[in-house]
C-alpha cells in the first residue's frame, strides 16, 4: 500500500470537550460531613454498636456497589470492565471510572445499582437491626449522591459523550 493511500485510511478520535463541571470545595467537605452525621446519630441511637452497624452497612453497600457493576460490565460491555476500579477521592468514593467512559454506559450502570442497591437494604429490613438497615439505605444513598448530581447535570446532554471524572472536576466530551 501506497504511503498517501495510508494517509488517507488513517482513522483519528477527536473528542470536543463540551463542558467542564468543577467541584467545588465546599460541596466535597458538606458532603464528607453527613457521613459524620450518620455516624454521630447511629452513635447516640444504639452506642457502639450503633459505630458498628454503620462501618458494616457502608462495607456491605461498597461491596453490592463493587458486585453490581462488575457483573453488569461483564454483561454489557466486557471491554470496559478494566476501565472501572475502586477510587478513593472525594467525592468519587467506590467503584468508578479511572479512564473516559460512555454516558450512555455509565447511566445505564447507576440506574441498575440504584435498584439493586435498594433492593439489598431491603432484603435485610425483616431480619436485620433497624439501626442497620439505616446505615444500609444512608450509605447507599450516600455513595451515589454525587452521580446522580452529576447525571442530573448531564441528562440534556447526547448520549454519545464521553465522561472524565476526576477529583477537582469533571470533563464531558464529544466524539
Amino acid at each position: 500500500m501506497s504511503e498517501p493511500q495510508m494517509k488517507r485510511e488513517a482513522t483519528f478520535y477527536n473528542y470536543t470537550l463540551v463542558r467542564k463541571i468543577a467541584l467545588r470545595p465546599e460541596s466535597k467537605y458538606s458532603y464528607m460531613s453527613t457521613a459524620l452525621l450518620l455516624v454521630t446519630v447511629l452513635y447516640l441511637i444504639d452506642g457502639w454498636r450503633g459505630l458498628l452497624y454503620s462501618v458494616l452497612g457502608v462495607a456491605i453497600m461498597l461491596l453490592v456497589h463493587a458486585l453490581v457493576l462488575r457483573i453488569t460490565l461483564r454483561r454489557v460491555d466486557k471491554l470496559s470492565e478494566k476501565r472501572w476500579t475502586f477510587r478513593r477521592d472525594w467525592p468519587w468514593i467506590g467503584p468508578l471510572p479511572i479512564m473516559d467512559t460512555q454516558l450512555a454506559l455509565f447511566r445505564r450502570l447507576h440506574f441498575h445499582l440504584s435498584l439493586v442497591g435498594c433492593c439489598v437494604a431491603g432484603l435485610f429490613y425483616p431480619w436485620a437491626p433497624s439501626s442497620l438497615v439505616i446505615a444500609l439505605v444512608y450509605w447507599h444513598i450516600w455513595l451515589l449522591t454525587p452521580r446522580i448530581k452529576l447525571l442530573l447535570t448531564l441528562r440534556r446532554e447526547r448520549r454519545d459523550g464521553i465522561v472524565r471524572l476526576e477529583s477537582k472536576e469533571v470533563s464531558f466530551y464529544h466524539q
